[in-house]
């Protein structure tokens, strides 16, 4: 709900950091402002906006490395599409008729800071919301406000969304101030089972990693703090998936 939590960055990097481990995995570009795309400055005629207008009859995404594939957004003509959803019988459902297709073992969509019917649409299709929110009071705040609005999505859905808040990753975090502390602190109080544990500091090379096209594995060839912390957030983050995969397999033959 709030720019600049590094939505992107978390997304781009954990598509990345699944990819080194050998699994096929989508990123999907869902942001008018197309910053997935802009940092691997690559367009495609199949983009988001695309797919969700009915201008492309096949799936054909953009191979960036041997196991990671990307959709681009489509940057202007998303808004328009968009729209357009509103008006559409399959309003909230559009999005994951569309992907059934797709056969990528884990597909990673990068989300606008905003709500709206293509927020709605990704909600019914994803297994798991995973929220990055900078160490400052605003950020501290959003949690609460997007938190509000996928629980209340949930309740009208009728059992029809799935989606869970995987956990809260506490990004650009700095250790040495005491407001940074005391976010951390009260976002641990408020959410102990949805923080993640392994936060994101402050780091050059996580910034500069785009600028060079890049993620922050394969700038400088992994070799940064920032490719540490993303590594020991990204394994985090899997470990977090696996178990509820887990919990929900052992549930369901309960």
């Amino acid at each position: 709900m709030k720019g600049g939590q590094a939505k992107t960055t978390l997304a781009t990097n954990l598509a990345a950091r699944i990819a080194k481990a050998r699994r096929d995995i989508l990123l999907i570009d869902a942001d008018v402002q197309a910053n997935v795309t802009t940092i691997f400055q690559r367009d495609h005629v199949c983009n988001l906006a695309s797919v969700l207008s009915g201008q492309v009859q096949h799936l054909d995404f953009l191979k960036l490395d041997q196991h990671f594939y990307m959709l681009p957004s489509g940057g202007p003509s998303l808004v328009e599409t968009t729209t357009q959803l509103s008006q559409s019988r399959y309003s909230d459902t559009l999005l994951r008729q569309l992907l059934t297709p797709v056969k990528h073992g884990i597909v990673i969509i990068d989300t606008a800071p905003s709500w709206n019917d293509l927020s709605r649409n990704v909600l019914m299709y994803v297994d798991y919301i995973i929220i990055p929110a900078v160490s400052d009071y605003l950020g501290f705040s959003g949690c609460d406000q997007v938190l509000s609005y996928i629980e209340k999505f949930r309740n009208q859905a009728m059992g029809q969304c799935n989606a869970e808040v995987l956990g809260i990753a506490l990004t650009r975090y700095n250790p040495r101030t005491n407001l940074s502390q005391t976010i951390r602190k009260g976002l641990t109080e408020r959410w102990p089972m949805l923080l993640f544990e392994n936060a994101i500091e402050e780091s050059v090379s996580i910034q500069e990693a785009p600028a060079f096209q890049q993620t922050i594995f394969d700038y400088r060839n992994g070799r940064t703090r920032g490719a540490q912390m993303y590594d020991t957030l990204c394994k985090e983050i899997m470990r977090r998936i696996a178990k509820r995969q887990k919990e929900k397999r052992n549930g369901a033959s309960a």
